[in-house]
C-alpha cells in the first residue's frame, strides 16, 4: 500500500479538481471540526483503501479541503463522513452505483452509491456552439430514454441513441432540443432512500433526507415528483417498485450526468459531451430542463449552471424560478449568452434603463398559450381576443416559448382522441393528472374506424401545429407528436417507463401526412422573418407603406370582431416590416382562421398596388388551389380550418414593341387582257422604304 502525500487544499472550488497528478477534494460542511475522506480503489470495495482525516488545519470557513499529491486517482470512488454519517459529495461530477436504470437497490447496493474521482476524459475545445438567435429557435422537447427506446439497436435509451437521431431532427427542421432531467437522481420510489448528505451539509436541498442505515417509520412519507401528498401516492412496500420516469424529484446530483442514460455508464460524461458536439456540428443547440427542489442552496445552483455551460457547452436551461433567485441567474456574467427559460422574468430589475442586450436570452414558458389555443381550436367561446394577442405578441425584453402539448398532459394525438384522462395504469385510482385538458375526441372516445372522424382529427392536429409553428413566439414541439404518438389517453405518464411513456415510431398514413405538414410549417417559418419578427409590433403603418405591420380582421376586412361568440379571426402581417438577409422585404401574410363548424366567407384585405394574394396552404380544401392567385375579394374557408395567403407581385406582361409603319395607297393598273376591275390595294412599307414625298408628309404630322 502506497502512503498518500497530502496537504491542505485551497478550497477555491467545491468538488474534485485535478491538476496534473494532484487531486484536490473540497466539501462545505458546517457544525463540525472534523471530516473524513474515504477513498475506494474498486467500486465494489466495502472498506476504503485510504481514509484522510481533515481537521481544523484543512478548514477555511465551512469548507474542508485537501490536496493529494502525485497519486493516480483514476478509477477511484469516494465518500465523505462527518459526525459518524457517510454521504456522497453534493458536487460529485460522476456517480457510481446507479448504472442500471430502474433497478431497485438493496441495502448493501445503496451503500455502494458513491462519487467517482472525475478524470475529464473528453475535451470540448474543438466544439463550436451554433449561437442561434433565440427568436429563430424551433425547440424539440424529449426524454433521453423515452425518445429512443423504440428505435432498436444496442444504444437505445442512451445519449448515443439521441445522437443517432440527429439526421431525423435535421430533416424535421428543428434546431434545438430540450432535455427532460438528465442530472443524476434515484429513479426508484422506495421506502428506503439511498445514502445522502445529512442536514448539516451546506447544500440545503439534502435537508430532511433519512440516511439508509437509519430505520424508517412504517408510515414514512414517500416523496413524489408531482408534489402529491402521501394520500395521493400510495406508499411503496419493500416488494414493490415505482419508477420516477420523468425525473422530477426532491434531490439531484446537480453536477453529474445520469449514468444509466449512457451505453457505458462509467463514461456518462464522455458520452454526453460527444452527443453535444455532434448536435452542435449539425447546427442544433441543446437545452436542459433543471428541476430545482425547494430550498436548494443558491450558490450551489449557480455553480451547477455555470459548470454545465463551461464543461459541457450546454446552450441554455429551463428552470422553475419559484425555487431560485431569477435575477441572480439572469445577471450572472458566466450565463450571459445562455438561453434561460422560466415562468416569468422581472426584466425591469434585470436590465437597467440604459442597458439592453444585443439579443434576447430570456424565455417565458407557461401554460398560457397552450390553454388559449386548445380552447379556441375546439371552438370555445370568448377566445378570439386572447388568440390575436398571443399569436402576434413579440414585444418585451423576453421571448415567449409557446407549446400546445408538453410532457404533463395529453399528446397531440390524444388531445383530439380523448375527452377525459385514462390514468388507471398509474395505480392511483385515476386521481392523478389534471382534469382541465381542453381536449376533444371529435365524436368518439379513443381509437376509431370512422374515416370521417379520422379526417377531422388530422385536420385538428394540423390546425394546432399551424397555430404553434407560425406564431410569433418560439415554438416547442413535444417528441412524438409529429408521428402520432399516443399514450392511450394517459395525461400523467410520470411513472410509465414502458410503451405508454416511450415514443412509438410506427406511423400510419395520416401520421406521415401530419409529419410532412409539420416539416413544411417549419420550413415556411424559417424562410420568412415576418413570422418571427425581431422588431416589436406597433399595429401601425409607421413606414408609410400603405398597411400596418400587423392588423386584425374578421369576416370583414379591417374590422376585428371581439364579440364573445366570434370564432373567426383574420390576421395580416406586412412583409415591409421584416427583411430577408437584411436587404429584401419579406412577403406579406394573411391568416384566415375559422373555428366555426361550418364554412365562412372572408373578405380579403387589399394589398398595395402591384401585389396580389396567393393561397399558400389550407388545412382543408378550398375553391382556390395552393399556389393560385386569389382573384376574388372573398375566400370561402371550411369549418374548423385555417387558410394562409401570401403576397406576390402581379405578373405584368411586357408591352409588344411595334414598328413604325405608314400606309399609302397607289393605283394598280390591270392589264387589258385580264377581266378585273381597277381597285386600290393597300401596301405597307417600313418608314425607311417610303418615297421622299411620303417621308415629308410624315414629318409634317409629327410637327403638328
Amino acid at each position: 500500500m502506497i502512503n498518500l502525500n497530502y496537504i491542505p487544499g485551497d478550497g477555491l472550488s467545491l468538488g474534485v479538481k485535478k491538476t496534473g497528478m494532484n487531486t484536490t477534494f473540497s466539501v462545505a460542511i458546517g457544525g463540525t471540526d472534523e471530516v473524513l475522506l474515504k477513498l475506494f480503489k474498486e467500486k465494489a470495495d466495502a472498506v476504503p483503501a485510504y481514509t484522510i482525516k481533515m481537521d481544523k488545519r484543512f478548514r477555511t470557513g465551512n469548507i474542508f479541503s485537501v490536496t493529494v499529491k502525485n497519486f493516480d486517482m483514476k478509477g477511484y470512488t469516494y465518500l465523505y463522513e462527518a459526525k459518524g454519517v457517510s454521504f456522497v459529495d453534493p458536487y460529485a461530477h460522476m456517480i457510481s452505483g446507479r448504472e442500471v436504470y430502474g433497478k431497485n437497490l438493496n441495502k448493501k447496493a445503496r451503500k455502494l452509491v458513491r462519487a467517482y474521482v472525475w478524470d475529464t476524459p473528453c475535451s470540448m475545445e474543438n466544439d463550436i456552439r451554433p449561437n442561434i438567435d433565440f427568436r429563430d429557435l424551433i425547440i424539440y422537447k424529449l426524454h433521453v430514454r423515452g425518445f429512443t427506446m423504440n428505435t432498436g439497436g444496442a444504444n437505445k435509451g442512451t445519449y448515443k441513441a439521441v445522437a443517432e437521431k440527429i439526421s431525423y431532427l435535421k430533416e424535421l427542421g428543428v434546431n434545438a432540443i430540450l432535455l427532460m432531467p438528465v442530472m443524476e437522481y434515484n429513479e426508484i420510489y422506495s421506502n428506503v432512500p439511498e445514502p445522502s448528505a445529512p442536514e448539516f451539509v451546506s447544500s440545503s436541498f439534502y435537508n430532511g433526507r433519512i440516511d439508509a442505515d437509519q430505520a424508517i417509520p412504517e408510515n414514512s412519507e414517500v416523496l413524489d415528483p408531482m408534489g402529491n401528498s402521501p394520500e395521493d401516492l400510495p406508499y411503496i412496500k419493500d416488494s414493490e417498485t415505482k419508477v420516477n420516469y420523468w425525473g422530477y424529484t426532491s434531490s439531484y446530483y446537480f453536477f453529474a450526468p445520469k449514468s444509466s442514460y449512457a451505453s457505458r455508464p462509467e463514461q456518462a460524461d464522455r458520452e454526453f459531451k460527444l452527443m453535444v458536439q455532434k448536435l452542435h456540428k449539425a447546427g442544433i443547440e441543446i437545452l436542459m430542463e433543471v428541476s430545482i427542489p425547494k430550498g436548494t442552496n443558491r450558490s450551489m445552483m449557480l455553480d451547477a449552471l455555470r459548470y454545465w455551460v463551461r464543461e459541457y457547452h450546454v446552450d441554455g436551461f429551463k428552470l422553475n424560478l419559484d425555487c431560485i433567485d431569477s435575477n441572480l441567474i439572469a445577471c450572472d456574467p458566466h450565463l450571459s449568452s445562455a438561453k434561460l427559460i422560466g415562468n416569468g422574468w422581472n426584466t425591469n430589475e434585470i436590465y437597467p434603463t440604459a442597458y439592453k442586450p444585443d439579443s434576447k436570452t430570456l424565455g417565458v414558458y407557461n401554460d398560457g398559450y397552450s390553454v388559449v389555443m386548445r380552447r379556441f381550436l375546439k371552438s370555445d367561446e370568448g377566445m378570439s381576443g386572447d388568440v390575436l394577442r398571443m399569436f402576434t405578441d413579440n414585444s418585451g425584453d423576453s421571448i415567449n416559448v409557446n407549446y400546445i402539448t408538453d410532457h404533463n398532459g395529453f399528446t397531440l394525438n390524444d388531445l383530439y382522441s380523448y375527452d377525459i384522462k385514462h390514468n388507471m395504469a398509474n395505480k392511483e385510482q385515476g386521481r392523478d393528472g389534471t382534469d382541465l385538458n381542453y381536449s376533444w375526441n371529435c365524436g368518439e372516445e379513443g381509437p376509431t374506424k370512422s374515416n370521417k372522424i379520422r379526417s377531422l382529427r388530422l385536420r385538428m392536429r394540423k390546425n394546432a401545429m399551424a397555430m404553434l409553428l407560425l406564431g410569433q413566439g418560439v415554438p416547442m414541439l413535444f417528441a412524438g407528436d409529429e408521428v402520432g404518438n399516443s399514450q392511450g389517453g394517459n395525461n400523467n405518464a410520470y411513472c410509465q417507463d414502458n410503451e405508454v411513456g416511450w415514443v412509438n415510431w410506427k406511423k400510419t398514413k395520416s401520421d406521415s401526412e401530419l409529419q410532412a405538414f409539420i416539416k413544411r410549417m417549419i420550413k415556411i417559418r424559417k424562410e420568412h422573418p415576418v413570422l418571427h419578427n425581431a422588431v416589436a409590433h406597433r399595429n401601425t403603418d409607421y413606414l408609410s407603406v400603405g398597411i400596418p405591420d400587423v392588423s386584425f380582421h374578421s369576416l370583414s376586412a379591417w374590422a376585428p370582431d371581439y364579440n364573445y361568440y366570434n370564432r373567426c379571426i383574420g390576421i395580416m402581417y406586412s412583409g415591409a416590416y421584416a427583411l430577408k438577409d437584411h436587404t429584401t422585404e419579406d412577403q406579406s401574410f394573411y391568416f384566415a382562421i375559422n373555428m366555426y363548424w361550418n364554412e365562412k366567407t372572408y373578405e380579403i384585405p387589399h394589398l398595395p398596388k402591384g401585389y396580389e394574394w396567393e393561397l399558400l396552404f389550407s388545412t382543408e380544401k378550398t375553391a382556390v388551389a395552393e399556389g393560385e392567385a386569389v382573384k376574388d375579394i372573398t375566400l370561402n374557408v371550411a369549418g374548423r380550418s385555417i387558410a394562409v395567403l401570401v403576397s406576390r407581385k402581379v405578373a405584368v406582361k411586357p408591352p409588344v414593341k411595334k414598328e413604325k409603319v405608314t400606309e399609302i395607297r397607289k393605283e394598280e393598273k390591270t392589264p387589258a387582257t385580264e377581266k378585273k376591275d381597277s381597285s386600290e390595294i393597300v401596301v405597307t412599307l417600313k418608314a425607311d422604304e417610303l418615297p421622299a414625298s411620303a417621308k415629308d408628309k410624315q414629318s409634317e404630322r409629327k410637327a403638328i
